[in-house]
């Protein structure tokens, strides 16, 4: 039966997917606010240094005397 077999590859989803599918399949219809809102925050980052917040973040992870450091 076809619903069987949805049901054994849902099984074979890693967690993480199962998590992907189960907000995909709760998630209601698109409505024309959220593309409208969507639009909206499109160029909200437009101003971000994104070389610099890199060079940021990876200083910070640098120079914390709480992070464990890691040697591979």
């Amino acid at each position: 039966m076809a619903i069987d077999r949805l049901v054994e590859e849902i099984r074979k989803l890693s967690p993480a997917d199962r998590l992907k599918l189960r907000i995909i399949l709760e998630t209601e219809d698109i409505s024309k606010e959220d593309v409208e809102v969507s639009r909206q925050t499109a160029g909200k980052w437009d101003d971000i240094d994104a070389d610099k917040l890199v060079k940021d973040i990876y200083n910070s992870r640098q120079y914390d005397p709480g992070r464990a450091e890691v040697n591979w």
